[in-house]
């Protein structure tokens, strides 16, 4: 009976451990660190920055033959200030679904399709020069993450892939009536070296405190990636908002990457058009070299600068870079930065 008992309790013993090993785990991580020196046109000075630096563990696991339960939880890591109280472990995507034949479905809180037509051709994304600096300036929010999202993308079918992220409330906390709910979609059609992805983003607000309904943000994005050779890759951006708090505004840019050996070259230029309000468009220009090491580390020099319209206050270390400028209307502010990413 004793031999029953003990070999009854090295099967439980080691149950768990048969699960995990059936599933497929893996701890990762970038630590992306750069010096800069950034001026607001007014003064400047030498920053050290921490560019959405992360770790995370992701984990799939075959639970039926075609059918797989998937799962991420990743965090920001502030590697040059340590713990700010505040946001050095904030969320980043983070979520559990399901993935086969009839594509993938999603629970959690992770980036828009909308926010990845700007990631996927900004070729200076977390660095100085970000997109983001243009086209999520002037009180534009489309580069997010929704919170309490549910998430759809389709199998490919023809290169075409459909994608639908809805958010039952963008908010923290329950909501009774979804007033404040968001929806973001977008169709993409990759094939030899092309990405084209068309996205639209509606965000419904609450009602103010009168009660009265307020103007529901919105927007579209086109966006276009191509690569030419091995050498070669171009990219185009186009952007429409509506109803943000700094009025209706178009958006565009342009870049191209060249490989030469183990070094890549960079250049983009976007432009914001004036809103509701004249003179409040802006421009921004970003040059840069990157040196790959590896696959897991890489250096890189850039030069970025902006040029604001008399009432317009676009930056030039916003996105994903770690450390930001504050600007006044009509300054035009430069940086320079050198920085590494080292991925595991």
């Amino acid at each position: 009976m004793k031999l029953h008992y003990a070999a009854a309790g090295v099967l439980l013993a080691l149950s768990p451990l048969s699960a995990s090993q059936a599933a497929n785990i893996g701890f990762y991580g970038q630590i992306h660190v750069s010096v800069d020196h950034l001026d607001n046109d007014v003064d400047s000075g030498l920053n050290i920055s921490s560019n959405s630096s992360r770790i995370g563990v992701k984990a799939s696991h075959e639970v039926q033959p075609g059918l797989q339960v998937i799962g991420q939880i990743e965090a920001l890591v502030r590697v040059e200030e340590g713990d700010t109280g505040s946001d050095y472990f904030d969320a980043r995507d983070t979520f559990v679904g399901l993935q086969g034949d009839f594509g993938m479905a999603r629970i959690g809180y992770f980036d828009t399709p909308m926010k990845k037509v700007r990631s996927r051709t900004d070729f200076f994304g977390d660095k100085i020069g970000d997109a983001r600096n243009i086209v999520s300036g002037g009180g534009v929010s489309l580069d997010k993450r929704f919170r309490n999202g549910i998430h759809y993308q389709s199998p490919v079918f023809s290169n075409l892939t459909v994608d639908v992220h809805y958010s039952t409330n963008d908010a923290t906390g329950s909501t009774p009536q979804n007033e404040n709910d968001a929806i973001s979609s977008s169709i993409t059609y990759s094939v030899d070296g092309l990405l084209v992805i068309l996205a639209y983003e509606r965000q419904n607000q609450l009602d103010d405190a009168q009660g009265n309904a307020v103007a529901t943000p919105s927007g579209l994005r086109l966006g276009t990636r191509y690569k030419l050779n091995d050498s070669w890759q171009l990219a185009a951006f186009y952007q429409q908002t509506k109803n943000f708090s700094g009025g209706d505004r178009d958006a565009w840019g342009l870049g191209l990457s060249y490989k030469l050996g183990a070094y890549d070259l960079s250049a983009q230029y976007y432009q914001a058009e004036s809103a509701d309000v004249s003179d409040s468009d802006a421009s921004m220009l970003a040059l840069g070299v990157d040196r790959t090491l590896n696959k897991s580390l890489s250096f890189y020099a850039a030069v970025a600068m902006t040029d604001n319209a008399d009432r317009a206050n676009f930056n030039v270390s916003a996105g994903g870079h770690g450390k930001r400028l504050t600007i006044t209307p009509g300054a035009d502010p430069v940086a320079l930065s050198f920085g590494t990413i080292y991925k595991f």
